[in-house]
C-alpha cells in the first residue's frame, strides 16, 4: 500500500507514538510514575502533530487566500496550486488522530491516578483542532475517523455534516470545562511539563476551552441561537484568558521547535505588502513620511519601502499599477536566519523595486521567540464587547461593550509591543517602542462611538486588525459579518471575492471515492458557503 495513502486518506490513518517526538524528547518523561510514561510521550506527541502549522497551509491558504479575501494585505497573488495546502490541513488533522483515539483508551484504562482531567485537556485539544478543520472544509469524516484498527468498516467512512460537527466540539468543550473546574475532584493525572503547550495548567485549559467557545459559538449562533446562545452564557460566566495569557506556540516553551513554516511561506510570497484596506485604517491621511500614522500597530507589521517611504498598495490594482519586487530581501533570511545579528544594511536591502511597505522582516523570520497564535486576550474582548453590544446570551449594555472595547485595544497594544516585539531578541534594528502618549492619541483616535452600528462595525476592525498574523480570524469574520474593513476602489470586482472553503485532497477521491462523491456531488470547489456563511 502507497504511504500517501496512510496520511491522506481520512479513515485509514495511522501514526506510531514513537514517531511524534521529534525535538521535544528530553520533555517526555515523569519519573513519579515512571509506567505511564507512554501516556506523556504520546500526549506530547499529539501536541507536536497537531497544533503546527503547515508549511503549504500557510502559503497556499492563507497567503494566497484568507489575506486577499479578508483584505489584510495587499499584492496577494497565488503561486501554489491550493491542493497542496488542502494535502497540509488533511494531514495535520487525520495524521494525529488514531494517536488521540489510542491515548483515550490508554488513559481509561490507566489505574495510578484519576484520568478525567487529562481527558478534557485531551477533548480541548482535539475539538480546537476539528473547529478549525471544519471551518476550512466544510463537511468532513469526524466520528468513525481514525478507527481503521477497529475494522475494514472504518477504512473508508462517511463524511459528517458541518453544523453538527460544530455541535459536538461545542459540546465537547463545555464538558470538558464542566470537569476541570471541579475542585473536589483530587488525585489527578496531570501531563505536567510534559504538555509543552500549556504545561499542564488546568486554569489556563479551562481558560482556553472558555475563550474558543466565545469564538465559535459566536460565529455560528445566528444559525440557531437555541443551541449557540446559552454557551455564550456560560462561557461568559465562567473563567477567560486575562492579562498576558493570550494563546499560541511559543517557540521555547516547546523543546527543540521553531515556526519554521511561517518564515519559508512568507519567503514565498516575498512582495505582499501593506494594502490600502490596512492602511486607511491605521493612518490618518497618506503622507509617505508616516506622519498621518495613529495606530502604533502599523509598525510592528510593516516598515518603510526602499526608499524609507510609507506606502500601500492599491488593494484593487489595474495593469497600470507599479508593481512590487521586494528582491532577495526576505528570500535571504531562510535559511540563514540573517534576523540573527542583522546590519543596518542587510535590514534595508529590500531591492529597487520595493515601492510599497512590506510586511515587517522581523515579524515573519522571527522564528526563535515570536509565536504562533490561536486566540488572544483581546479578541476575547472584542467577543465580549461584541456580545454586550448586540445583547446576545448577556444583557445589552453599552457602557459594559464600551469597557470592553477599550480593554481590547489596550490588551492588543500591550501584547504585540510588550509580548511580542520588545523581549525578542533578534528584532535589533528599527525596533519599534510605545508609549503612552501613542496608546492615549490612539483611543482617542477610535473612541467607542454612541452608536451602536457603528460600534459594532468598530468592534469588528479592531478584531480584523489585531487578527494580522491569525489571516484565519480576519477571513471568517469577514465571511460571518461582511463588515470588516474593505477597499473596493479602483479595479474591484466582487467575483475576485468569490473564495469560500478549501478543498478536498485528490486522496479522498482515490481512497474514499463513494463518500467523496456523497459529500461533493462531484464538485470539489472553493466557491461553496459554509452553514454560518453570509
Amino acid at each position: 500500500m502507497k504511504k500517501n495513502i496512510i496520511y491522506l486518506c481520512a479513515s485509514f490513518l495511522f501514526l506510531l507514538a514513537g514517531s511524534c517526538t521529534d525535538g521535544f524528547e528530553e520533555l517526555n518523561t515523569d519519573p513519579k510514575n515512571p509506567t505511564e510514561t507512554s501516556v506523556y510521550t504520546l500526549f506530547n506527541g499529539i501536541i507536536k502533530e497537531s497544533l503546527p502549522l503547515g508549511y503549504n497551509e500557510i502559503a497556499a491558504i492563507h497567503n494566497e487566500q484568507y489575506y486577499f479575501q479578508s483584505q489584510q494585505l495587499g499584492n496577494v497573488t497565488p503561486a501554489r496550486p491550493l491542493s497542496s495546502g488542502a494535502n497540509d490541513i488533511w494531514n495535520i488533522y487525520y495524521g494525529p488522530l488514531k494517536n488521540i483515539h489510542l491515548l483515550q483508551k490508554m488513559l481509561d484504562e490507566t489505574q495510578s491516578l484519576k484520568t478525567d482531567k487529562a481527558h478534557a485537556c485531551l477533548n480541548i485539544l482535539w475539538a480546537y483542532k476539528t473547529l478549525r478543520t471544519v471551518d476550512y472544509v466544510g463537511d468532513m469524516p469526524f466520528s468513525n475517523a481514525g478507527k481503521a484498527d477497529l475494522g475494514a468498516e472504518y477504512y473508508k467512512v462517511e463524511y459528517d455534516d458541518q453544523e453538527q460537527i460544530y455541535k459536538e466540539c461545542l459540546t465537547m468543550l463545555n464538558d470538558a470545562v464542566k470537569v476541570l473546574m471541579n475542585t473536589s475532584d483530587t488525585d489527578q493525572l496531570t501531563f505536567g511539563n510534559n504538555d509543552t503547550f500549556l504545561k499542564g495548567d488546568f486554569e489556563l485549559w479551562t481558560k482556553f476551552a472558555n475563550s474558543i467557545i466565545l469564538r465559535y459559538a459566536l460565529q455560528v449562533q445566528h444559525t440557531n441561537s437555541d443551541f449557540y446562545v446559552p454557551l455564550l452564557t456560560e462561557a461568559m460566566n465562567r473563567p477567560l484568558i486575562e492579562g498576558d495569557e493570550s494563546i499560541g506556540l511559543w517557540p521555547g516553551n516547546m523543546g527543540n521547535w521553531s515556526v519554521d513554516s511561517r518564515s519559508a511561506s512568507f519567503r514565498e510570497n516575498n512582495n505582499s505588502c501593506l494594502g490600502t484596506a490596512m492602511w486607511n485604517q491605521m493612518s490618518k491621511n497618506d503622507n509617505v513620511d508616516g506622519s498621518g500614522i495613529i495606530d502604533p500597530r502599523c509598525y510592528v507589521f510593516f516598515e518603510p519601502n526602499i526608499d524609507g517611504e510609507w506606502k500601500a498598495y492599491p488593494q484593487n490594482p489595474d495593469a497600470s499599477t507599479p508593481v512590487q519586487d521586494r528582491g532577495a530581501y526576505l528570500t535571504a533570511s531562510y535559511p540563514d536566519g540573517r534576523g540573527e545579528g542583522a546590519t543596518e544594511q542587510e535590514w534595508s536591502n529590500k531591492g529597487a523595486g520595493c515601492r510599497y511597505s512590506p510586511v515587517n522582516f522581523y515579524l515573519v523570520s522571527d522564528r526563535e521567540f515570536i509565536p504562533q497564535m490561536f486566540i488572544t486576550v483581546a479578541e476575547v474582548h472584542f467577543l465580549k464587547a461584541e456580545l454586550y453590544n448586540r445583547g446576545i446570551g448577556v444583557s445589552q449594555n453599552n457602557s459594559l461593550a464600551k469597557e470592553e472595547y477599550e480593554n481590547g485595544i489596550k490588551a492588543s497594544l500591550d501584547f504585540w509591543y510588550n509580548q511580542v516585539v520588545e523581549p525578542c531578541e533578534r528584532w535589533k534594528i528599527n525596533k519599534p517602542s510605545l508609549s503612552q502618549t501613542q496608546i492615549d492619541d490612539y483611543l482617542e483616535f477610535a473612541a467607542y462611538s454612541s452608536d451602536e452600528s457603528t460600534a459594532l462595525n468598530q468592534i469588528y476592525k479592531q478584531i480584523w486588525i489585531d487578527s494580522f498574523m491569525q489571516p484565519w480570524v480576519g477571513f471568517n469574520l469577514y465571511r460571518r459579518t461582511k463588515l470588516t474593513p474593505r477597499d473596493e476602489s479602483g479595479n474591484y470586482s466582487d467575483g475576485d471575492y468569490s473564495f469560500y472553503n478549501v478543498i478536498y485532497p485528490e486522496s479522498e477521491k482515490l481512497y474514499n471515492n463513494d463518500n467523496f462523491q456523497n459529500a461533493t456531488q462531484g464538485n470539489n470547489t472553493s466557491n461553496k458557503k459554509l452553514f454560518w456563511h453570509k
